[in-house]
């Protein structure tokens, strides 16, 4: 083992022990999947031996390749590893429910199309006999239409008493759960669960120990999971649809006094929703003018109100919802009914509708929000669909039938993680990942996360050879805010000297699409056949051939934007020059960057400083981190930016990459 492993092993072990939160950055080639999972299986050990009991290892991460990663490469051999050490230990996926079929849809589905029915019966077929549900799992993905048919979904889950219950794939898995040692999940799964409530898909904080891999992607989803949006003219459809479900359902859950308040509820909803429409139509498209995204700064009195009516009237609607629900679902109880001719798709309706109502009570509530710090970012944007006339669902007479999306979202993610895990986690947390620090420090993180006085931190050593590459960068003679220049100085150093006489791997990195595109249209023919655009294909598809070219001692160039800046793994000769058009400064284009940027400045500081550089800092060391992946890697990395020589941060973002000899 390396030393820097076996420091993160000690370190890991130490935290869980203590009940402690410790932030890890680990190089690339530490092996930290390696060094928190025997961390961690080594302090449930040690907590058995002092009478404790052994508690579930909780394995976050952020991306799919990670997870498979794991599932299929790392679990597997450590547990054949250890099983001779009594550490022996099983683990599962857990994955959302989406993933999974719901036998009673696929049985009681509303197919037409001929094809669609034979698709479906021939899964069926399967999932009697040799596959278990799990869509993943399937060698050719199903048509689109089928699968909203018969994805398995909280809404139309009625649990014990659907007749599928003892053969429901994703029930099967959630209990699956309750027996292994180490739960392989996604950062938006386990956010979910810190949603719902402790216990509702994951093992309770007090039975459990946490890993959270490729941490730096936590604020963002923690943030996403906070956002929401709702239609103003399209929400009329699923509002009224409660009358087609009282029509259905028995004579005493939908008598006339229930009726009367449902259509009470749902009429003041709509109304109020299309005079939204109304007020909001000519202000977006004045503003429309300078942006096409409409963010509402302000919400003057009268929209306030209506806001503020709108919010109350989604929270009557919810009230009644969930009333109603518990109505039917202790009717179908009290009845016994179980089939599938009963009332599930009734409660399924129900479902569907307490979701969406939740939903539009949640963007309302957080629009009606002027009095938070940070601020909330709201914003418009027109609907795709066009509504027609006939589909107003309201006596009022509207001057405009476009619809238009309601955004909002909180701006920092701090207080949800707070709030919802931090002061719960009964037991130890470890966060990893190779790139966490930004400046050289791991201050912005914990900032991020809400954590700057409750956690420990370690920055490991890299096993890397960097000193035996190099780092260039140019004397250009225009800096990238000169556009146009730029990328014409750009292609032509590509074409006469750093992809010339290329004999093995290249990746050119740009933080657009529209600079790749230009400096590619700029290229020598001969370059052109030997390079690989972001876009023309799949990222993995272009990786394939990247690799089956160098295979055959062939040149092969790719030019690939954010996604080719994390996560990709090309070693020894499928990478020796890497070659970074600018850096990886982001100017706030969408409503919460320029929400937080504008709140930054009310308050006496500067959005460059606090967003901008920082951000840059860690993208460059994710797009640097490209090249050497092994012990025995050499290549270059060449930056066409002059800002890293000229400008007062140049030495500060230089300082926090590795240390290549820099020309």
């Amino acid at each position: 083992m390396r030393e820097a492993q076996l420091q993160m092993i000690e370190a890991v072990k130490i935290a869980l022990v203590n009940d402690e939160k410790i932030i890890i950055e680990a190089p690339t080639a530490t092996g930290k999947s390696f060094a928190y999972l025997l961390g961690a299986l080594l302090a449930n050990k040690m907590r058995c031996e002092q009478g404790h009991e052994k508690l579930t290892i909780v394995l976050s991460t952020a991306t799919v390749a990670l997870q498979e990663q794991l599932m299929d490469k790392d679990l597997p051999f450590i547990h054949k590893l250890l099983q001779a050490h009594d550490l022996a230990f099983s683990y599962q996926l857990a994955k959302g429910r989406s993933r999974y079929l719901c036998p009673r849809k696929l049985h009681s589905h509303s197919l037409i199309e001929t094809d669609l029915i034979t698709e479906a019966e021939s899964l069926d077929k399967r999932f009697q006999k040799d596959w278990d549900g799990d869509f993943d799992l399937l060698e050719e993905p199903l048509s689109k239409t089928l699968m909203q048919e018969i994805y398995n979904t909280s809404s139309s889950c009625s649990f014990t008493r659907c007749e599928y219950y003892r053969e429901c794939p994703f029930l099967i898995a959630r209990q699956g759960l309750k027996k292994v040692d180490i739960i392989v999940t996604n950062h938006s799964l386990l956010l979910s669960h810190l949603d719902l409530g402790d216990g509702s898909i994951l093992p309770k904080f007090e039975k459990s120990i946490y890993i959270v891999d490729e941490c730096h992607h936590l604020p963002d989803r923690a943030l996403k999971s906070l956002s929401g949006f709702a239609s103003l003219l399209g929400s009329h459809t699923w509002i009224n649809d409660v009358d087609k479900l009282l029509n259905a359902l028995p004579a005493e859950l939908a008598d006339k006094t229930r009726r009367e308040n449902w259509k009470l509820v749902c009429t003041n909803l709509i109304q109020q929703l299309t005079y939204m429409q109304q007020l909001i139509d000519p202000l977006y498209r004045q503003a429309q003018k300078e942006e096409t995204v409409w963010r509402i700064k302000h919400l003057d009195d009268e929209m306030l109100k209506l806001a503020t009516e709108i919010k109350t009237s989604a929270s009557f609607y919810v009230i009644q919802c969930q009333k109603l629900k518990d109505e039917l679902d202790n009717f179908i109880e009290k009845n016994e009914i179980y089939s599938v001719s009963s009332l599930e798709k009734q409660f399924t309706q129900m479902g569907f509708l307490l979701e969406r109502a939740q939903n539009l009570q949640m963007v309302w509530s957080l629009m009606i929000n002027s009095a938070t710090s940070p601020p909330i970012a709201k914003w418009v944007i027109p609907h795709d669909k066009k509504i027609k006339q006939e589909e107003i669902q309201t006596d009022i007479l509207a001057t405009s039938f476009q619809d238009y999306d309601i955004h909002a979202s909180p701006i920092e993610a701090a207080s949800l993680l707070k709030q919802a895990f931090w002061q719960h986690v009964q037991h130890g947390v470890v966060l990893c990942s190779a790139t966490v620090r930004s400046l050289g420090k791991f201050d912005r993180f914990l900032n991020a996360i809400a954590l700057k006085k409750e956690a420990k931190t370690l920055l490991l050593p890299s096993p890397l050879n960097y000193e035996k590459s190099k780092m260039i960068i140019p004397n250009m003679k225009n800096e990238p805010v000169q556009q146009e220049n730029h990328i014409d100085e750009t292609a032509k150093l590509l074409n006469e000297l750093y992809l010339k006489d290329l004999h093995e791997g290249a990746l050119v990195l740009f933080t657009s699409i529209y600079a790749m595109e230009k400096v590619y249209m700029r290229l020598s023919a001969q370059l052109k056949k030997i390079t690989l655009v972001q876009g023309d294909r799949s990222k993995q598809a272009m990786i394939a051939i990247h690799k089956k070219r160098i295979d055959a001692f062939k040149p092969s160039v790719i030019f690939g934007v954010d996604s080719f800046s994390e996560g990709v793994d090309l070693p020894g000769a499928y990478l020796t020059r890497l070659i970074i058009h600018k850096l990886p400064f982001s100017v706030p284009t969408n409503p919460i960057d320029k929400t937080r940027a504008e709140w930054l400045e009310s308050i006496n500081r500067k959005p460059f400083m606090d967003i901008s550089l920082p951000q840059a800092s860690l993208k460059l060391t994710q797009m640097v981190g490209r090249l050497v992946r092994t012990e025995s890697d050499v290549g270059e990395v060449i930056i066409l930016d002059r800002r890293l020589k000229t400008k007062f941060y140049g030495k500060a973002l230089l300082d926090n990459l590795p240390p290549f000899q820099i020309i």
